[in-house]
């Protein structure tokens, strides 16, 4: 998969897999509806990083850890799920939205490192 254009959320695979809930090496299905109602907020708001987002971000990364979710396959995830809310909600600033969720990546991955 190496092209931009490729569309990364398959409804089965990985992200469904990661974010299916109460097993190991998945999220709670709470921590999935309320990132994607953070997701959907930060789309319409994508100046910078809402509040609510980076405190859910550090939640998320928490869980992964603990859960036995590997960091690139949080970030994976992550990215699809970005992705496809983004592709749903037809983006007036392309640029804006991609530096926004290249910000995220960052507090995501300093969220699942952080003791």
């Amino acid at each position: 998969m190496g092209g931009t254009n490729v569309r990364l959320f398959l409804p089965e695979e990985p992200a469904r897999k990661l974010f299916a809930p109460r097993s190991r090496g998945r999220l709670s299905e709470s921590t999935i509806k309320e990132l994607q109602a953070a997701l959907r907020e930060q789309l319409q708001h994508p100046d910078e990083p809402t509040a609510e987002l980076k405190r859910l971000l550090k939640e998320v990364g928490v869980e992964a850890r603990k859960n036995g979710i590997k960091p690139e396959e949080l970030l994976v995830a992550f990215k699809q799920m970005w992705n496809s809310l983004a592709e749903s909600m037809l983006p007036q600033d392309a640029g804006q939205h991609e530096r926004v969720r290249q910000k995220l990546v960052t507090l995501c991955i300093q969220a699942y490192y952080a003791e």
